[in-house]
């Protein structure tokens, strides 16, 4: 319950509301000032009643919203009126609970925080929160791992599409991006410009998207992978979940690491889209090389990703050519450790291997026919029309 004065947090910012704000709180109150928030994650643990943020801070997302909403407090977001529309619009496209200019004085941004505090649900929170229950959303399925990644999602949606089910493929791999290079395709627009669409409300998020192989919509991935630390895991998961409700299929070509190859601090936060994207997933294709290596790869990485999710697992071998008694072998290790809801084994074709040195689509070949086969179970097996 909120008290006589508001428990606040105010998102790190680098305007000057924030600092008068802080030095008015204490020169004569009207709110008492839990602390400053500098990520998405003190955002959601600190406990507030009300929290101050830009329209510019980095963090800002719907999700943040609605998950500070969910918990039954409130967001009042700042915007400056000299730098035009813009900041406005956003704020109310995120359904914030409540407006404050940044120029406007403490005593305009407290009564502001006053109103939200005590006068219950503000217009923009009750049309944020109708959208949100009448929002249905498609089926996520992972695809991780290996070479041919980008052909077997590209695949898979065109699959899905022929079962009338709308599907695109987006490229959310942070470390192995492939998709526009694989196809021949420009780097931009890309994962960037869609995420700048969807969060900064600059242009249309379907902007970025471009026509693939098969008459499969894409939004291909970062144009280089050490751009990495500029994507944030409840950006991405906010971007999926919002493209996702207009689709009835959304195939993300994600990583095939889950974690920190080596000490903690080296490369923070490396993983976490991977991890975080996984959560979403309503089946999860993993692709493994046809080795002893490859397999045990496998396991490791199908034993963590357990952890996240209990989605179907379909465990797809890469094309290679094996002895009868070697894919014996694997197989039954596979079985002796995991026991996925499907075992692939991809065919080689000669026409893949072309396609994949001239950046082109695969022809129709057995490559094709056996992840077209893989997709129709997929569909076949799984309650999609419920969804």
């Amino acid at each position: 319950m909120i008290g006589f004065e508001p428990v606040i947090a105010i998102a790190g910012s680098q305007r000057g509301w924030a600092s008068e704000l802080v030095r008015f709180l204490s020169d004569f109150g009207g709110a008492r000032l839990k602390g400053t928030v500098l990520t998405a994650t003190e955002a959601l643990q600190t406990e507030y009643e009300v929290l101050l943020i830009d329209d510019i801070t980095s963090f800002l997302s719907p999700r943040l919203v609605d998950r500070i909403q969910r918990e039954g407090r409130k967001v009042v977001g700042i915007f400056d009126p000299d730098s035009g529309d813009l900041g406005r619009e956003r704020l109310l496209a995120l359904g914030v609970d409540g407006l404050a200019p940044a120029g406007g004085g403490p005593e305009t941004i407290l009564e502001i925080v006053a109103t939200v505090a005590f006068d219950g649900l503000p217009r923009s929170r009750v049309a944020a929160a109708t959208v949100r229950e009448q929002t249905r959303l498609g089926r996520i399925t992972i695809v991780a791992g290996g070479d041919v990644a980008a052909d077997v999602a590209v695949i898979l949606a065109g699959a899905f599409q022929a079962r009338q089910r709308a599907a695109m493929v987006i490229e959310v791999d942070t470390i192995t991006p492939m998709l526009a290079q694989r196809f021949s395709l420009p780097v931009v627009p890309n994962l960037l410009t869609a995420l700048d669409a969807h969060l900064l409300l600059r242009g249309d998020v379907r902007d970025s998207f471009m026509a693939g192989p098969y008459g499969v919509t894409l939004l291909t991935g970062l144009p280089d992978p050490t751009d990495w630390h500029t994507v944030q895991a409840e950006e991405m998961v906010d971007l999926v979940e919002s493209i996702s409700s207009v689709q009835d299929e959304v195939i993300l070509k994600a990583s095939p690491y889950l974690e920190e190859p080596g000490p903690a601090k080296a490369r923070e936060g490396r993983f976490d889209v991977s991890r975080a994207l996984l959560g979403l997933a309503g089946e999860v294709v993993c692709l493994a090389e046809p080795t002893p290596v490859g397999l045990s790869r496998t396991l490791a990485w199908s034993a963590r990703a357990r952890t996240i999710t209990a989605a179907p697992l379909h465990i797809v071998f890469e094309s290679r050519t094996l002895t009868k008694f070697q894919r014996g072998e694997l197989s039954d290790e596979l079985l002796r450790n995991l026991v996925p809801d499907s075992i692939t084994w991809l065919p080689v074709d000669n026409g893949l291997e072309r396609a994949v040195w001239n950046g082109t689509p695969t022809p129709k070949g057995s490559f094709i026919r056996t992840v077209e086969k893989l997709g129709s179970a997929m569909v076949s097996s799984a309650n999609r029309e419920a969804l």
